[in-house]
C-alpha cells in the first residue's frame, strides 16, 4: 500500500466523462484502489484541473465538461481534510524547479517540476498521471 498524488490530467480525466482519457483514469484509480493504494489530492493539481474544467466549459463546443462536477468534487475534498496543500513548497524550492523546467526543455512546466522536487524530496510518493514528460527525468515514479 502506499500514497499516490493524482496529476491534473488525470483528475480532469476522472471528473469530465467527455475527457478522452476518462476511460484510462478510472482503469488507472480501480487499478490503484484494488492495489490498496491512497490517492493523494494535492492543491496544485486540483487547482490545475479546476482552471482546464474553466477553459473547457467555455471553450469546448460539444459536450463540455460540468463545472458544478469539478467544485463540488473540489469541495468535498476539502471538507473531508483530504488536500495536500504543497504551494507553498515553491517559495524555498524555485530555483530548483526552473533547473527542471530547463533541464526537460518545458516538457515539464512549474507545477510538474514541483511534483519532481516534491517527489525527491519524500514529500510525495508516486505520482498517477498521463504526462510522459515526466519519464525525461531519471528515477522519477510515474503511474499510468
Amino acid at each position: 500500500m502506499a500514497d499516490v498524488a493524482l496529476d491534473a490530467n488525470v483528475l480532469v480525466a476522472w471528473f469530465d466523462a467527455g475527457d478522452s482519457q476518462h476511460a484510462s483514469a478510472e482503469a488507472l484509480l480501480s487499478r490503484l484502489r484494488a492495489a490498496g493504494d491512497a490517492p493523494v489530492f494535492l492543491d496544485v493539481c486540483l487547482g490545475e484541473a479546476v482552471s482546464v474544467a474553466c477553459r473547457r466549459a467555455h471553450q469546448r463546443k460539444g459536450n463540455p465538461p460540468d463545472l458544478s462536477v469539478f467544485l463540488h468534487a473540489v469541495r468535498g475534498l476539502f471538507d473531508r481534510g483530504e488536500i495536500l496543500f504543497v504551494a507553498g513548497a515553491l517559495q524555498s524550492r524555485l530555483l530548483e524547479v526552473l533547473d527542471i523546467v530547463d533541464t526537460t526543455g518545458g516538457q515539464l512546466n512549474v507545477n510538474d517540476a514541483l511534483l519532481v522536487v516534491l517527489q525527491r524530496d519524500g514529500v510525495i510518493g508516486d505520482l498517477a498521471s498521463f504526462d510522459r514528460g515526466f519519464d525525461a527525468v531519471v528515477g522519477f515514479r510515474r503511474r499510468s
